[in-house]
């Protein structure tokens, strides 16, 4: 009479025990990687390649800087496209001019002075000060005024670092 009980008994004991392969997949899905949630400035700014205000601000937050929109425009004669103007710490400015491509970036400042975005020989042009730095990433013209020497070097790494990714849709 034992072998049936014993049969039985290892028969229950096996339809109790989990099931190797729901293990087999939960061990699975445990080592995959967890994605990442969308951050606030996933959703509102495009990610193709190219500098837009939304992708600047986020850049340069995400450098440890104090930056934030002064809330107007910068209009330069020279240049075709308006800048918007940014504050960057208690007295720097930054000035982000955002063209179509680098082409037109290129296009337009190619006859200014490199260093300053000014006309050739002029050491001001319309800006309010002396330029301390003029940044090129892509299709985005950083012009930095009144910045101390570790905030340029902060936004020039940030800029430099190559424009925003472009996120292939699905």
């Amino acid at each position: 009479m034992r072998p049936p009980i014993l049969l039985a008994t290892a028969l229950a004991l096996l339809a109790c025990a989990p099931d190797r392969r729901d293990t087999a997949n939960a061990t699975t899905a445990a080592l995959l990687p967890v994605p990442r949630p969308p951050t606030p400035s996933d959703s509102a700014c495009p990610r193709d390649g190219r500098w837009r205000p939304c992708s600047l601000e986020d850049r340069i937050n995400k450098a440890g800087l104090a930056f934030k929109p002064a809330g107007d425009s910068a209009r330069v004669p020279y240049l075709a496209v308006p800048g918007l103007r940014y504050r960057l710490g208690k007295s720097a400015t930054l000035v982000a001019l955002f063209y179509a491509d680098s082409t037109a970036g290129a296009a337009n400042t190619a006859p200014l002075d490199p260093l300053r975005l000014t006309p050739r020989g002029d050491s001001l042009g319309a800006w309010p000060s002396v330029p301390s730095e003029v940044i090129r990433s892509a299709n985005l013209i950083a012009v930095l005024l009144d910045a101390s020497e570790t905030q340029a070097e902060r936004v020039r790494l940030a800029l430099q670092a190559g424009a925003p990714v472009v996120i292939p849709p699905r």
